[in-house]
């Protein structure tokens, strides 16, 4: 068995190694710099969590351990389906639409550009937008675009707070995810698949593919979401 999870810079290796040390033991304190490892039967690699799922669906590895960010926005992009579980929450985060407060944007920037354009289009005013891909931090580039806003993955929120940013939907929830080809997984793996819940993708993909547009939340009502969202390990917003 193959398994991929993310390296140790990814904001997700703390919970992912938790899950796997205990089968590759001895992981971090005999081989800090590598990307391989093997036990068994089984091997381990560690690489970019955005390149998990496609990892996994290419067949190169049998499962992958990475966010629920990260597995929909691969899913969109290719417009291809993977089987996602949901593991007990490790550590919740929110991809949100944000801007400064009473600007009206015309450029989205965003490092889920499949996920802001489904969004987008499910909603009743907002399609006309334009989608910048950026990879990496972005909250200096959109307060300094008079017309900007961003699709952005929000933990704690201080980031957003200093730049003068305001979260005003939260498009989904997320956190540690197993992403398969299929909803069965031939051979052992280190996780009981059959055990786990599957996650369907978000609410607004749904409505995207059924052509109703949705209305546009307002920041009270999205506040009210976080809230509610964050004592829980739902995915979908």
């Amino acid at each position: 068995m193959i398994v991929a999870v993310p390296s140790p810079s990814s904001r997700l290796y703390g919970p992912v190694a938790d899950i796997v040390g205990s089968r590759f033991a001895g992981l971090d304190e005999a081989h800090r710099r590598s990307l391989w490892h093997r036990m068994g039967a089984d091997s381990l690699i560690r690489c970019r969590g955005f390149d998990i799922p496609e990892l996994v669906a290419s067949g190169a590895v049998d499962v992958g351990i990475t966010g629920y960010d990260v597995c929909v926005e691969w899913c969109l992009a290719n417009d291809q389906p993977l089987t996602i579980r949901a593991l007990p929450p490790a550590r919740t985060s929110f991809v949100t639409y944000c801007a400064v407060a009473g600007r009206k944007p015309r450029t989205i920037y965003t490092e889920y550009p499949a996920i802001t354009r489904a969004w987008l289009d499910a909603c009743a005013n907002l399609r006309s937008m334009r989608i910048v891909r950026l990879n990496g931090a972005t909250e200096g580039v959109i307060r300094a675009d008079d017309s900007g806003a961003g699709v952005l993955l929000v933990t704690s929120g201080q980031t957003l707070a200093a730049n003068g940013l305001d979260v005003e939907v939260p498009l989904l929830a997320t956190d540690v995810c197993v992403v398969t080809r299929t909803p069965s997984c031939s051979g052992g793996t280190l996780i009981d698949l059959p055990a786990l819940p599957v996650l369907p993708l978000p609410s607004f993909a749904t409505q995207r593919a059924s052509g109703e547009p949705i209305q546009r939340q307002t920041r009270r009502r999205a506040a009210s979401v976080t809230r509610g969202a964050s004592g829980g390990s739902s995915r979908g917003a």
